[in-house]
């Protein structure tokens, strides 16, 4: 027995690093970052019921408001979900009458507060395209630095080298490889891969 006693507090011992480590945050941003690519399947299933109201027979505005009303309920039911957050973004740009300016100073805020967060540095980037792409680009940028794994970089800078202004095809083909091999099953960036002309790229993915 006591011998059994010796050998469990050996094995207890060499199993308290490892613990300790998974509950360090950059141990569980890296166990997260694999729900980048594509939305979990509960996701996937409540934006099939947000489309759902597009082809509904509403006004405009009735039709709105209530996704803007699931699109909160998803904030509350997924917090943190990259996914929810972003589409809960697209949904606010596309409105009429969208005091854009107050929704740069609402993102600019929450990337300032933790500076740290992919996201965060991400969605605040998004809003600036357009508006002042060469902060996009820099941010961008400095966010494929600092997050190596948040994939979604490198797809938004792909797609911005294919605009008029900042064309750079070897830049924009190139940021689509290391897409695919950070999401190599996710269908989001099939337009722009199919439209790059790289019959190699175009045949991995």
């Amino acid at each position: 027995m006591a011998e059994l006693l010796r050998s469990f507090r050996r094995f207890s011992l060499r199993l308290l690093p490892v613990a300790c480590l998974l509950l360090t945050p950059e141990f569980v941003v890296a166990q997260s970052s694999g729900n980048y690519c594509e939305p979990s399947p509960a996701v996937k299933e409540d934006f099939r019921k947000l489309a759902a109201i597009d082809d509904a027979d509403l006004p405009y505005k009735t039709r709105r408001d209530r996704q803007h009303a699931m699109l909160q309920e998803f904030l509350k039911k997924y917090p943190g979900d990259f996914h929810v957050q972003r589409r809960y973004q697209i949904h606010r740009q596309s409105g009429f009458f969208v005091d854009r300016d107050a929704l740069v100073a609402e993102y600019r805020e929450q990337m300032q507060k933790d500076p740290n967060d992919p996201k965060a540095a991400y969605l605040y980037a998004r809003l600036m395209i357009g508006r002042n792409t060469k902060e996009a680009i820099a941010i961008l940028q400095k966010l494929g630095q600092q997050s190596p794994d948040f994939p979604w970089t490198h797809i938004q800078l792909a797609e911005i080298y294919t605009y008029a202004n900042f064309r750079n095809p070897g830049q924009s083909n190139e940021r689509l490889k290391q897409w695919i091999v950070k999401c190599p099953s996710a269908i989001h960036g099939i337009a722009l891969i199919t439209r790059s002309e790289d019959k190699e790229m175009m045949t991995a993915a």
